[in-house]
C-alpha cells in the first residue's frame, strides 16, 4: 500500500515505498494492447514492475496496484455502471468490476467536490483550483497537467520510482480516429491533445532533477519528450 490517510483528514499522502521497482502506468490512448498488458503482468508476477492504471485501464489490468482516475464524474460513471460496447461490456459487468476491484483507488482534489467514496483517496491540488505544470514534491500534493496520465506520472514519483514505464500515452488520437483503446468517456475533453503534450514537455527538468527516467512505450506516440523504446525490451531489461 502506497496511499494514507492523514490522520483527523478526508485527504492522503504518498508513500515513498517503489524505490526498488520500475512503475508501469497504463492509461487510454488507442495504441494499448492487450499483448503489452499482458507482458506487463508477467513483469508484475515476476516482482520487476508495480502497476498505476489510470482511468479505465482497471478494466483491462484489474491485478494493478493503484488506479487513478481525477474526475468526480468518472467515479459516477463506474460505480453506477457505463456500458463499454467496445470491450464487450455491460453497464452491469462495468459496475461490478469497479466494486470488485482490490488495488488502492486516487483521486486529486478540486474545489469542494469532494468524492464521497471513502475507498477512493485524495491528494490536494498544489495549485488549488487551476491546473498547474511541473512536479509536487509534497507527497500529498498532485499537479494537475490537465489529465489524469500526468497526475499518475506525479503519482508514481512520489511513490519513489526511479523509471517510470508509460502505456497508452499516445498524445493523439489513432489514425482511424479512435481516442481510446476502451471506447472513450460519455462526455469527452475537448482540445486535450495539445495540454497533454504541454504538460509533459514542460515537466522533464523535473524529472531530471529528481532522477527519474521516463521511457514511452506507446507506439506512435505524438508524446516526443521521453525515450521511446519497445516495451519487451524495456521490461527485458529491469532486473528482479
Amino acid at each position: 500500500m502506497i496511499l494514507e490517510r492523514v490522520k483527523g483528514s478526508r485527504f492522503s499522502r504518498v508513500l515513498p515505498l517503489w524505490v526498488d521497482y520500475a512503475v508501469v502506468l497504463i492509461a487510454g490512448g488507442p495504441s494499448l494492447t492487450r499483448e503489452q498488458v499482458q507482458l506487463v503482468r508477467t513483469a508484475r508476477e515476476a516482482d520487476k514492475v508495480r502497476v498505476i492504471t489510470v482511468n479505465d485501464a482497471y478494466l483491462i489490468a484489474p491485478w494493478s496496484e493503484v488506479n487513478y482516475a481525477a474526475d468526480a464524474k468518472w467515479y459516477g460513471w463506474h460505480a453506477q455502471g457505463v456500458a463499454k460496447p467496445a470491450l464487450g461490456l455491460t453497464a452491469e459487468d462495468v459496475r461490478v468490476r469497479w466494486a470488485a476491484y482490490g488495488g488502492e483507488r486516487c483521486a486529486i482534489a478540486w474545489g469542494n467536490d469532494m468524492l464521497a467514496d471513502e475507498r477512493v483517496h485524495i491528494l490536494r491540488n498544489l495549485h488549488d483550483d487551476v491546473h498547474g505544470t511541473g512536479l509536487a514534491s509534497d507527497p500529498g500534493y498532485l499537479v494537475t497537467g490537465r489529465n489524469s496520465g500526468f497526475q499518475s506520472l506525479n503519482l508514481a514519483v512520489h511513490a519513489g520510482a526511479r523509471q517510470v514505464i508509460l502505456l497508452g500515452y499516445d498524445g493523439q488520437p489513432a489514425a482511424n480516429g479512435a481516442t481510446h483503446w476502451h471506447g472513450g468517456h460519455p462526455k469527452p475533453s475537448a482540445g486535450i491533445y495539445e495540454h497533454i503534450r504541454r504538460s509533459f514537455s514542460a515537466v522533464e527538468r523535473d524529472l531530471e532533477a529528481v532522477g527519474v527516467r521516463v521511457v514511452n512505450c506507446s507506439p506512435g506516440s505524438a508524446i516526443e519528450s521521453f525515450t521511446k523504446a519497445d516495451l519487451a525490451e524495456t521490461l527485458g531489461a529491469l532486473r528482479c
